[in-house]
């Protein structure tokens, strides 16, 4: 599986620089920032890159697959860039093939790997919900995205539903799908650990914007933007990294809290680099730890 792995790493950075140009985020107009939030910001967000790497190896314990936590930094760090692959199966593929160097099932370690995603995305969207309902009201907006996390819920953890579902997609397609249940144990077991990296991102979301906007009032319901953003942005599952889509909900939301069209489109595409000043720390992190491990003992 090296081979895999290595392949999956090369790629991911051709396909990162190919979108990053592609979708102009490499200009940069002149955007003045209060330096010392900024740092308070990246700060935050790189803690909830590691504790999103603990998250990992906390989903990996929970289905009794233990290794080191460094080994956790290691695997989810090197393959971070694997979700500008087209395919969002890369995501899960690429930190899944490092832990099977160790000897450990692809299919296990794969279907843990899609868990830990699925309750990701379920929690984003939980959390975005009600400010913005305070925000907007039961729009129809508002509806759809209840109904949409009302539609995870049950395929995640319903028995009953998820059963009928995969076997209505199988009617449909022809074809086998494997959606993991969820048992409600693996996702108290999971979930405050993905809380407190979404918690930790949402802080440094709403520092980066009070960075951006400096001598600006902001309200602290923009930081609710952010995981609205990502979540939505993952299930396009045909735009790597949910580019393009992701910062159209993110200025979106802003202009919904008050914030001017012009700054908050600025501040949609200016959070997509900041962003993967995370993914470059988190990946550094993680090729740092593999070269310590190689290197020789005195």
């Amino acid at each position: 599986m090296r081979w895999l792995f290595n392949i999956l790493v090369y790629l991911s950075f051709v396909f990162l620089i190919i979108f990053l140009y592609k979708f102009d985020y490499l200009s940069l107009s002149q955007v003045s920032f209060q330096w010392f939030t900024l740092i308070v910001s990246v700060v935050l967000l790189w803690a909830g890159f590691l504790m999103s790497t603990i998250s990992w190896w906390n989903a990996l314990r929970v289905h009794e697959v233990d290794i080191r936590k460094s080994k956790a930094v290691e695997s989810h760090g090197m393959a971070i860039f694997a979700k500008y692959i087209p395919g969002k199966i890369w995501v899960i593929l690429g930190r899944a093939s490092s832990v099977t160097m160790l000897g450990h099932s692809l299919k296990l370690t794969s279907f843990v790997s899609l868990k830990e995603q699925l309750i990701y995305v379920w929690l984003g969207l939980l959390i975005s919900v009600i400010p913005i309902a305070v925000l907007q009201g039961f729009n129809y907006y508002v509806v759809l995205l209840i109904a949409l996390i009302l539609f995870f819920s049950f395929i995640l953890f319903s028995a009953w539903f998820h059963h009928r579902f995969l076997a209505l997609l199988k009617r449909i397609f022809k074809k086998e799908f494997d959606i993991p249940l969820i048992k409600l144990k693996e996702v108290r077991s999971i979930f405050y650990y993905i809380l407190v990296y979404w918690l930790l991102w949402m802080s440094a979301f709403y520092f980066f914007v009070r960075a951006i906007t400096p001598g600006e009032e902001v309200a602290i319901n923009v930081a609710f933007g952010f995981p609205l953003s990502v979540t939505l942005g993952l299930l396009v599952i045909f735009l790597p990294g949910g580019l393009g889509v992701r910062e159209a909900i993110l200025t979106s939301y802003l202009v919904s809290t008050g914030v001017p069209l012009e700054m908050a489109t600025t501040i949609s595409v200016i959070s997509r680099l900041w962003f993967i000043t995370g993914e470059v720390f988190i990946f550094i992190t993680a090729l740092f730890i593999l070269k310590s491990r190689k290197m020789p003992a005195n």
